[in-house]
């Protein structure tokens, strides 16, 4: 798989796992939250493996930070059950993951 797919197919993960932590997050009482949650967590452990042996400089942290935030304003926008604070949270949410797939620019 070339860069540029593994840039999509990374944001497409992580736009999944985050829609679902936060729906987790600002949907606290919802029956599927724990469900939710879960799922958040496999779909960024995949978005890991996505990751192995890449080598990802500033430019292609730029692209997937980019890609993510514009996916995942369009992701949330469409579930309009979901609380308006996910707005509020979402560049946060995305910080903390790329930070912790160390992809936060250096």
């Amino acid at each position: 798989m070339n860069k540029r797919n593994r840039i999509t197919e990374l944001a497409k993960l992580l736009v999944n796992s985050l829609s679902h932590k936060i729906g987790s997050i600002v949907n606290k009482e919802d029956p599927y939250a724990e469900k939710y949650s879960k799922e958040a967590i496999n779909f960024f452990n995949l978005a890991k493996k996505v990751l192995e042996n890449g080598n990802w400089n500033n430019y292609d942290k730029i692209k997937i930070k980019e890609e993510l935030k514009k996916k995942l304003s369009n992701e949330l926008e469409k579930r309009d059950f979901l609380d308006k604070r996910k707005f509020d949270i979402m560049d946060e949410e995305i910080d903390k993951a790329l930070k912790e797939l160390d992809l936060n620019l250096d």
